[in-house]
């Protein structure tokens, strides 16, 4: 009896760790570290078609890249973080170029930061600051015009990792 209340349990934790789909197309971003849901032995993978099933908003903004206001579009931070069930303060942003930036989780929540996958309507590359590009509305917030938060605005997203 408790060894299959313990292949019962076993199986129940499984179910529950890896209940995000796995990506059927080609993977364009990796997200580990402090999640409650998987789809991978160390964390998610997402491919484009999943990306574009979270909360896709828009933000028109100029910044430190484009000087006059553009549209971007794409999932919203937040609700990538809330799709992997994220339990952190800080993430870890790691670019294809192998930049790296730490945003607060609460700076993405307040500011409604975008990981963008369009720019001026156009699907961005990684020829082109793309596959994902992280945009605050700078043209909506003063404070953030500044080096730090342009600092924070990576392009060519490749990884997150909540800390």
């Amino acid at each position: 009896m408790i060894h299959r209340l313990i292949t019962l349990f076993a199986l129940v934790v499984s179910f529950n760790a890896y209940s995000i789909p796995t990506p059927q197309g080609e993977p364009i971003l990796w997200v580990n570290g402090n999640l409650s849901q998987l789809n991978t032995g160390g964390g998610v993978v997402f491919d484009e078609q999943m990306l574009q099933s979270l909360d896709i908003q828009s933000i028109t903004t100029s910044n430190h890249v484009v000087s006059q206001a553009v549209e971007y579009r794409g999932p919203t931070f937040k609700s990538l973080l809330d799709y992997v069930g994220a339990k952190g303060t800080h993430v870890r942003i790691t670019a294809w170029d192998d930049y790296v930036v730490r945003i607060a989780v609460s700076d993405i929540e307040k500011y409604g930061v975008l990981l963008a996958t369009h720019e001026a309507g156009n699907k961005m590359t990684l020829d082109d600051k793309g596959p994902l590009f992280v945009v605050f509305p700078f043209s909506d917030y003063p404070e953030l015009r500044n080096d730090l938060y342009y600092s924070l605005s990576v392009w060519q997203v490749k990884e997150v990792f909540v800390e």
